[in-house]
């Protein structure tokens, strides 16, 4: 038997320092364990909701695997579960290992369990059990809560009992917090309420063992586990209930084991094979159904249970002994049908799918060489096919990537029309074709870098996938995305955790692609002025927020302490999608001028100012309200114009996988247009002096000159112009899927009408249709005292949406400089303190 002696627990986490259970075993194979999470004790859990650091705890035997947040005030999962102590975070069957679910909350927060030291653990009989009593209750009476996880032997599931003791105990109504996010569905079924999340194929089954009745559930955040009088046991002042929660890898699973007799029913593990299938080099998956139908269903008006295979083609199920019938379908396939018996000695299931149709490619740069790339395909006629979630990886609704150029893409018999691109450096390449049954129709696809960014390189720096905890996306699709867009520079920011990219980019053997760094997004409240990036910070794996800084309710504490993180290290702090208005001087947004949140100024080195359409709005005639007032372009004009220096920002905040990244990118001067020499200080260095040009597709190059300086200003530089002329050189670079019809040059935030170019009024300016160079033009401008130069162009009335997705697509391409500073007479740049027709607010001012 394993024995556990508990010697000492500690936790120090702000100086990640720990002291730990010290377990002596003569273990067995199958015994039930449980221990405090060291580097030498990690668990061997999978999946994309994973949240298990040092200092939690897991339980484990043969069948299931748990973990559970330490005690302390500060344990969060993520950005959206917080003060999580005493919760299941990570829960699943061992084989497969497939963690789905965000927490299991007992009393759904209403008892916090945030003291370490009223734990206890370790082994009784043939079970190991965790339990703590509660430090507080956010309903402040006079009870107090217990729970206790036990996990017995070989058993499938895990039991959590819950006691309130006290005199209010009666009045209270029992309750759990479930947050499986995103694609799951709530159900019952016989005595057993379950949520499902069939695409990324787990079930979570809760069972009162008392009684037949399951539990309801209210959907929510979370979603509530609601227990009625039949559910649990009270006396005059307790209150008990027991639920037995089982993971599983569908409603079948759990139906078998669930109701099982006292042996086990048998896993059984399905293949799924084409009977033709490309080599391994290619980005192609095998995602599939299988309907299950046993003979005791045979002539039942019911519907088949339904496994969803993993990208591989295969899928798991434990099945109570019966006959089966299985089939098989997938896009792009004829499905086939196959019998066998549960519960016999061969446990592995296999079935094929025949005649494939669709097509192949590989994707190739103008040298040859295979590159990543991206398929957006269309039926011209009817739905477009839809491989999987807008979070899944690869092959994502109607949109394939393909980060080393070779794809392998089914469809269904019809007609398609397919756009190959790889972001606006590159042509796009449209093929039309129909689908013949059987038939796999093989393309040579070219994509021409034919804009040229020389010293500039592209970049996003605001990025999310599931860790954030306000998602469910695969973080290795949200790194396909960056890569099949030509990104070339991306740190990772996740919401409230340091993370990093380089395990997935190893992964795939593109590290030398891709220049990124480990970074966060720290969420705190009030939405959205207290949401800041920052990189490169120190990665600490394992520990609470990847050993980044916790946020905080006051933005000027926040900012501050994110700037400050890593002993004072140099570093980027990025103020994202803020409301300037309140940050300026309207703290409470009532329209009435306070004093904001106006030092966090001083700590941002640069600003969101998405979108960038509005720099042609004519915003101080049609204002928002004062709580609506986020037009973070035109305020950041109004922020230059009062002395605040401060460059903008604009990125995509993707959340999502399908066309997320991309769409809107900045590029960044460097001294490197290769992505594998791209140094991340020198990143920094660049962005904070505002040498950033934004865009969602047009390469515009913007440079200034003057008879007083030998140098040549590009955005975010200075530049002396003593008899106030100064000559701007501008330039629009286009793939032949974007165009612009307008460049409009800003002085001092307010647009010139003398230098507003349209195609229609100047067609001389601007190049041909499909000519790759928009517009290349030099023009002197005539100043009578200090301005800021901004350069902006447009393609008004067109749209990206072929290449983009009919969501960002449908956006018109657009792209601005940042200013480039003229100063007139010599003595430094003086700002204007012009508010553009909008007052600012300004406490001091009202007054």
């Amino acid at each position: 038997m394993t024995k556990l002696i508990l010697t000492s627990l500690a936790f120090l986490f702000t100086g990640m320092s720990f002291t730990f259970a010290q377990t002596q075993t003569d273990a067995q194979t199958g015994i039930a364990e449980v221990n405090a999470i060291a580097p030498e004790s990690e668990p061997n859990i999978l999946g994309k909701e994973v949240d298990w650091i040092y200092g939690d705890y897991l339980l484990k035997n043969e069948v299931i695997s748990l973990t559970i947040a330490a005690p302390l005030p500060t344990r969060d999962a993520n950005f959206t579960i917080r003060k999580i102590g005493g919760s299941i975070l990570d829960l699943t069957l061992n084989e497969p290992s497939n963690d789905q679910l965000s927490a299991y909350t007992p009393t759904s927060g209403r008892y916090l369990f945030q003291d370490p030291t009223l734990v206890k653990f370790g082994r009784d009989g043939d079970t190991v059990f965790w339990q703590c009593r509660s430090s507080k209750t956010v309903a402040k009476d006079d009870t107090t809560a217990i729970v206790e996880y036990r996990l017995k032997d070989g058993e499938a599931f895990v039991e959590s009992t819950i006691t309130i003791n006290g005199d209010s105990a009666n009045d209270i109504q029992p309750f759990d917090g479930i947050r499986a996010d995103g694609w799951f569905e709530f159900k019952q079924s016989g005595n057993v309420a379950y949520c499902e999340d069939s695409f990324f194929r787990q079930t979570i089954g809760f069972q009162i063992p008392r009684t037949a009745k399951p539990p309801s559930w209210k959907k929510g955040r979370p979603s509530r586990l609601q227990y009625t009088a039949e559910h649990v046991a009270r006396t005059d002042s307790q209150l008990r209930w027991k639920v037995r929660i089982y993971p599983a890898t569908s409603p079948i699973d759990l139906e078998a084991i669930v109701n099982s007799s006292a042996d086990s029913p048998t896993m059984h593990k399905f293949i799924v094979s084409p009977e033709a299938y490309p080599n391994e080099t290619t980005d192609a998956v095998c995602r599939a159904k299988i309907e299950l139908r046993s003979n005791s269903d045979q002539g039942k008006n019911e519907e088949p249970f339904t496994l969803q295979t993993d990208d591989k083609g295969i899928a798991y199920a434990r099945l109570t002994p019966d006959a089966y019938v299985a089939t098989v379908s997938a896009i792009g396939y004829e499905g086939t049908k196959v019998s066998f018996s549960a519960g016999q000695e061969n446990n592995t299931v296999k079935l094929s799918l025949k005649n494939a149709s669709g097509f192949s490619a590989e994707i190739r740069d103008g040298e040859g060489n295979l590159i990543p790339a991206k398929a957006t395909i269309y039926a011209t006629e009817g739905e477009n096919p839809n491989y999987g979630l807008r979070s899944a990886r690869t092959f994502v609704e109607n949109l394939v990537y393909s980060v080393h150029g070779r794809l392998y893409c089914p469809l269904d018999p019809g007609k398609y029309e397919v756009y190959f691109s790889r972001g606006p450096e590159y042509n796009s390449v449209r093929k039309d074709f129909e689908v013949v049954a059987g038939e796999i129709q093989p393309f040579d696809v070219k994509l021409d870098r034919v804009v040229d960014t020389t010293g500039w390189i592209s970049a996003d720096l605001h990025s999310h996938s599931s860790p954030s905890g306000d998602n469910t996306s695969e973080q290795y699709g949200r790194v396909e995305n960056l890569l099949c867009e030509n990104i070339e520079f991306a740190p990772c920011t996740e919401h409230n955790r340091i993370d990093s990219y380089t395990p997935h980019l190893k992964q795939m053997n593109l590290e030398h692609l891709l220049a990124t760094c480990t970074g966060i997004e720290l969420t705190g409240s009030p939405t959205p002025v207290n949401h800041q990036n920052s990189f490169p910070l120190i990665w600490r794996p394992n520990t609470q927020n990847g050993g980044g800084p916790r946020f905080s309710y006051n933005p000027l504490t926040q900012i501050e302490r994110l700037a400050m993180w890593d002993n004072q290290s140099e570093k980027l702090v990025q103020m994202n999608h803020p409301n300037l208005h309140q940050i300026y001087g309207d703290l409470d947004t009532d329209g009435v001028a306070d004093k904001g949140f106006r030092g966090m100024l001083k700590w941002a080195d640069v600003i969101e100012v998405h979108p960038l359409e509005t720099i042609f709005q004519d915003i101080p005639n049609n204002p928002p309200s004062a709580r609506r007032m986020r037009i973070p372009m035109f305020q950041w004009l109004q922020l230059i114009n009062q002395g605040y220096r401060i460059p903008g920002i604009i990125n995509t905040d993707s959340h999502y996988n399908h066309h997320g990244s991309g769409w809107r990118r900045n590029w960044f001067a460097s001294s490197t247009d290769d992505p594998k020499k791209i140094s991340t200080d020198e990143m920094v260095q660049q962005v904070k002096s505002g040498h950033i040009i934004m865009s969602t597709g047009p390469f515009l190059s913007v440079t200034g000159q003057s008879n007083s300086s030998p140098e040549t200003a590009i955005p975010g530089d200075s530049l002396v112009a003593n008899d106030g002329l100064v000559t701007l050189n501008i330039t629009v670079q286009c793939p032949n899927w974007l165009d612009v019809n307008r460049v409009q040059v800003f002085i001092n935030g307010q647009p010139s009408k003398e230098h507003n170019y349209t195609r229609r009024e100047s067609p001389e300016l601007f190049g041909k249709i499909d000519a790759v160079q928009k517009f290349n033009s030099s023009f002197e401008l005539s100043i009578d005292s200090d301005a800021h130069l901004i350069v902006a162009t447009i393609g008004e009335g067109m749209t990206m949406e072929k290449v983009m997705g009919r969501r960002y697509g449908k956006r018109p391409p657009i792209a601005v400089s940042n200013p480039i500073y003229v100063d007139f007479d010599g003595n430094g740049f003086q700002h204007n303190s012009d508010e553009l027709g909008l007052p600012l607010p300004n406490a001091e001012t009202a007054k």
